[in-house]
């Protein structure tokens, strides 16, 4: 693990870059300038870039979102997201541990899109429900998932599937942390919820879509560029390639940023080694 001042320092190593959005070049309502900044320039240099996130949303939507923070399509190649993942597997009927055609919606209004063009009929209570599309909470950016322990204990009682289109546990929303569709996830687990079926970081397959899109660049050639260590950086060390850990994301208050026996600690609580740490995504 090597601590960088920006990504000058690296960028003639790598050819394609997976770059995570929320809290690493946007926090949903702020563009990071200096993370323009540094898409730009690497897109000058003819780098190819992937946003690579666990947005609860199918590629048009995230780039609408980025459009309104200032990242414009031409600052990035293309994009990957858990929402498109999750959508593309309910679209195939790719999901075995769903046998119904109702769905319950779990989640906030900015998400609900990813239940369009679906051909599954949407219900308003779990008792006609065959499974639940958890995208987060329905309202708000709460602290923690304890306020839906109710609707958690009944999908429970009901032993419904449950489909996470988001991983994360935590997100940096205008400058507040939040829960994502992933604590959602993990409190229903420790309910004694099962049938559980996540769709992006660290899962292998957002990472192997990433890489398709860059099919003439070996995997040496690859960096993921992130700020959650049991996601981005898990996710590409499970991948095989290289990664950089921002340090100035949602691990902010768990380390100090510019002291490197605490970054390394912060790492090994999450069993990751990123190959390079840097405070944010700057050039």
């Amino acid at each position: 693990m090597k601590l960088i001042s920006g990504i000058s320092v690296i960028c003639d190593q790598y050819d394609g870059f997976l770059i995570d959005s929320w809290g690493v070049i946007q926090d949903g309502a702020h563009g990071f300038p200096a993370a323009a900044e540094c898409l730009k320039t690497l897109m000058t240099k003819g780098k190819k870039i992937i946003i690579v996130s666990n947005a609860a949303r199918r590629h048009n939507g995230i780039r609408r979102e980025l459009e309104k923070v200032g990242i414009t399509d031409d600052l990035y190649t293309d994009i990957r997201s858990s929402g498109e993942m999750a959508w593309l597997a309910l679209h195939g009927r790719k999901i075995s541990n769903i046998s119904g055609n109702s769905g319950y919606y779990l989640g906030p209004a900015r998400s609900k899109s990813l239940c369009d063009g679906l051909d599954y009929q949407w219900v308003d209570s779990l008792e006609k429900a065959d499974f639940v599309l958890n995208t987060g909470a329905p309202t708000g950016n709460p602290k923690d998932a304890d306020h839906l322990k109710p609707t958690l204990l009944q999908i429970r009682n009901l032993d419904l599937p449950m489909i996470c289109a988001n991983p994360d546990q935590i997100a940096i929303r205008g400058g507040e942390i939040g829960i994502s569709a992933g604590a959602i996830a993990r409190l229903y687990e420790n309910l004694g919820g099962g049938l559980i079926t996540f769709f992006g970081k660290p899962e292998a397959e957002i990472y192997q879509s990433a890489m398709k899109l860059l099919p003439n660049i070996k995997n040496s050639k690859v960096i993921m560029i992130g700020d959650g260590l049991a996601t981005d950086i898990a996710g590409a060390q499970n991948a095989d390639i290289d990664s950089v850990f921002v340090t100035s994301g949602i691990h902010n208050g768990e380390l100090t940023i510019s002291d490197e026996d605490s970054i390394s600690q912060c790492t090994r609580n999450y069993d990751v080694s990123p190959t390079f740490v840097c405070e944010k995504f700057s050039w």
